[in-house]
């Protein structure tokens, strides 16, 4: 993994973009890391942006999906979260 640049979007995010190399089997794969900084001995990743799809959005809507679809009952999530680290 390359990492080729660094956007500081204020006091606590940082943007770090890298790019994964193409390999015979895949191809060059861009990903964004946002980082949270506000304490800087301690960064933290809170999200992934590979190929400029947010995993933490998509989570969030896969969480707004399933409370939409239970009539927002928060203990379906649960349920599902619970079966998903099960396995």
């Amino acid at each position: 993994m390359t990492f080729f640049a660094k956007e500081v979007l204020n006091k606590n995010y940082t943007i770090v973009n890298s790019i994964l190399k193409a390999t015979n089997d895949r191809p060059e794969i861009k990903i964004d890391w946002r980082i949270y900084t506000k304490d800087p001995d301690q960064p933290l990743i809170r999200d992934l942006i590979i190929e400029g799809l947010s995993l933490a959005r998509t989570q969030k809507e896969e969480f707004a999906s399933v409370l939409n679809s239970n009539d927002g009952d928060i203990r379906a999530l649960f349920k599902i979260l619970e079966e998903f680290s099960n396995k």
